[in-house]
């Protein structure tokens, strides 16, 4: 009986066909593979809250809808006919992160990138290092997946190579960027000096000031790697999606900046 009745329902969905059955079968993989990857770039991002926000307005809708609410249910429509248009709107950097994802010539130029991130690696490792030896304060961002420039405000926008001396001189005391945040993205400083959201976390340690507020902010917004160095301990701390990991030596920062930039992740 379950036989015949899958039979039955093969025949009518796809027309016996299997190569309409496996065209659909491809069809769905892709669109579900699409959407994955934007929900993973989205996970843990204020994007995120703007997709529970549509949601919310396609409840209403539906809501509206079934009660002849025609008003609401007019207003609905003339957005949800945009939805295409304010969706690459909102969601451009993202998009962008999905489309780079699929770059061909990386599959040629895998060896020479590994190694231009091992190196830069150790130019973050070393400079951590030393900003630590000398208690001069510091907060790095590098960027993983979403843009963390969408969250910041202020900063110089630059296209400077990961180098230490670079990183040293920005941080110095008497340079007027020491008290801001150096973005990283795509192995490049694309700003120094920036203004990173504070964090409103009740559960921070009450002896965190606003270098570390800060660093604990981008972190709960976009997915990325935030270094602090502290002035007053002269320690190393790291943040990740709002959790901490403090007091780190040089050699664990080497190894989770290469778990991060070197090994491919599964």
């Amino acid at each position: 009986m379950l036989i015949n009745y899958l039979y039955a329902y093969w025949q009518a969905v796809w027309g016996g066909s299997i190569y309409s059955f496996l065209i659909s079968l491809a069809d769905l993989f892709i669109v579900y593979f699409l959407l994955y990857k934007f929900l993973v770039l989205v996970k843990g991002t204020k994007s995120m809250q703007i997709l529970s926000g549509f949601f919310v307005l396609l409840v209403v809708y539906l809501i509206g809808h079934q009660l002849g609410l025609k008003a609401t249910e007019w207003l609905l429509e003339g957005i949800f006919a945009n939805i295409f248009i304010i969706i690459v709107v909102l969601f451009h950097e993202e998009i962008r992160s999905i489309l780079s994802s699929f770059e061909v010539f990386d599959l040629f130029k895998g060896s020479g990138k590994k190694r231009e991130n091992v190196h830069i690696v150790d130019e973050i490792t070393e400079s951590l290092w030393h900003l630590a030896s000398i208690s001069e304060g510091a907060i790095i961002v590098i960027a993983q997946k979403g843009n963390p420039e969408s969250f910041i405000t202020g900063g110089i926008k630059l296209d400077a190579n990961v180098k230490k001396e670079l990183l040293l001189t920005i941080f110095k005391k008497n340079s007027p960027l020491h008290d801001g945040a150096v973005v990283i993205r795509d192995n490049k400083i694309v700003i120094a000096g920036a203004v990173l959201p504070l964090s409103t976390n009740p559960d921070i340690d009450p002896n965190f000031g606003t270098r570390h507020r800060a660093a604990y902010g981008i972190s709960e917004v976009v997915d990325s790697l935030v270094f602090v160095v502290s002035e007053e301990r002269g320690q190393i701390s790291m943040l990740n999606r709002g959790r901490i990991t403090r007091n780190m030596s040089r050699d664990i920062v080497r190894k989770v900046l290469s778990t991060y930039l070197v090994k491919e992740k599964k």
